[in-house]
């Protein structure tokens, strides 16, 4: 059934959408939530998981997401970002190369588990600091990289740019996830509505 599996993949354009919604923030405006940033880190550490909602911790945690997600995609011309639709379509073309490349994929496999056997002492800056480090080590390898737009003194920032290279992590690990569940482009355009209910259903579960 062409709509099957649509609860599980709006969480994971929730977490594509809230991935484009903090690299945007910290880049042009300087402003960084850890609680949006915490569902993002973990989702990749969580590399293996196939529990959904585990992936990103709690619902409540990509709330941000699924709000962005539903401006985007369902509200009118003012609401819509074409930076953010710039950033999905990088990430496709940059999750494609990765899944095309083995000899990469090993590579940041083994770094992750490296990474999350020896990640409980750390903070999550420097997790993110670490995850920046890998995403240096394969996906930036890969061309045509993603072109960050901002304000500079955000972007040359060190911990800003660790962040928002982790930002851009997840939303590759949420696109993967996103193909792996059954997401299309063509199928949120057909069940648009479908997908705007669930959305809504998500939201209104986080604020009770």
């Amino acid at each position: 059934m062409l709509i099957k599996n649509i609860d599980e993949q709006t969480i994971a354009l929730a977490g594509l959408y809230q991935s484009c919604y903090v690299v945007s923030n910290i880049a042009w405006k300087g402003e960084y939530s850890e609680q949006d940033f915490l569902p993002l880190v973990n989702s990749i550490l969580k590399i293996d998981s196939t529990i959904v909602k585990d992936i990103y911790i709690d619902i409540d945690n990509i709330n941000s997401g699924f709000i962005y997600l539903k401006k985007q995609i369902i509200g009118d011309i003012f609401t819509r970002s074409s930076e953010t639709r710039r950033y999905v379509e990088s990430l496709k073309i940059l999750s494609n190369h990765l899944m095309g490349n083995q000899k990469t994929i090993i590579l940041m496999q083994t770094l992750l588990k490296e990474l999350e056997e020896n990640a409980g002492d750390l903070t999550i800056d420097e997790k993110a600091e670490k995850l920046s480090e890998i995403y240096r080590k394969t996906l930036s390898k890969f061309e045509p990289r993603i072109i960050v737009n901002g304000e500079n003194k955000y972007l040359t920032n060190p911990v800003h740019a660790s962040r928002i290279r982790t930002a851009l992590f997840a939303g590759v690990r949420a696109t993967l996830l996103w193909e792996q569940l059954g997401g299309s482009k063509w199928k949120l355009f057909l069940f648009k509505s479908s997908f705007s209910k669930t959305i809504d259903s998500y939201i209104s579960s986080t604020k009770s």
